[in-house]
């Protein structure tokens, strides 16, 4: 997405207050102690490290994904708010999910500058809680444990021909349907499938 965003979970050790962290091992793009964070990452607090992807890895996502007017498109873990600004451009309703405040905040002082306030937004939401049905795009630039995480909702929740776009991570075993090499970066590209398929 328009942003690395690698979610660390922290739960609170049972009858502790000292916290039990899992950790996520950028380097070797894993986690350690995934089973815990699976178990438990709804109770989770996230903390969300930052950093901007460059503008020409959101236009490609943007490019891949066909936005167009009358799309809408969820961009899970907005950060600064890049992708929804450009999706919104495109003509789309826009919507970015951000589970940090500071973010939230610098993200729609973006949406303001870029005068597209009346057709993005972004929400204060864990991304793993969103209601994706309404949306006919889904970007994301996750870790893969969490676009694993996601995948049931996507498949699920999602209707059949709409669009989602990764930025650097695939999805286990469900096959993309094109793969887009730009500047060293790889970006990912499914349709949701018929239902039964």
């Amino acid at each position: 997405m328009s942003i690395l965003r690698r979610s660390v979970f922290v739960g609170l050790m049972v009858g502790l207050a000292l916290p039990h962290t899992t950790i996520f091992n950028f380097g070797g793009r894993g986690f350690a102690d995934s089973a815990h964070a699976q178990d438990s990452v709804f109770e989770s607090k996230k903390i969300v490290p930052f950093v901007p992807s460059p503008q020409f890895v959101v236009d490609k996502m943007i490019e891949l994904a066909g936005v167009k007017n009358g799309d809408v498109v969820y961009d899970l873990g907005s950060g600064d708010g890049r992708i929804v600004i450009a999706a919104a451009k495109k003509g789309a309703k826009a919507v970015g999910f951000e589970i940090d405040p500071e973010l939230v905040g610098e993200s729609r002082a973006n949406i303001q500058k870029a005068g597209v306030q009346e057709s993005a937004e972004i929400r204060n939401q864990d991304i793993l809680t969103v209601d994706l049905s309404p949306a006919s795009v889904v970007t994301m630039y996750l870790l893969p444990d969490v676009n694993l995480k996601l995948r049931p909702n996507l498949l699920s929740q999602l209707k059949p021909g709409s669009r989602i776009v990764s930025h650097s991570f695939d999805m286990g075993d469900w096959k993309p349907d094109k793969v887009e090499r730009v500047e060293g970066r790889t970006i990912y590209f499914w349709t949701v499938p018929a239902k039964g398929n």
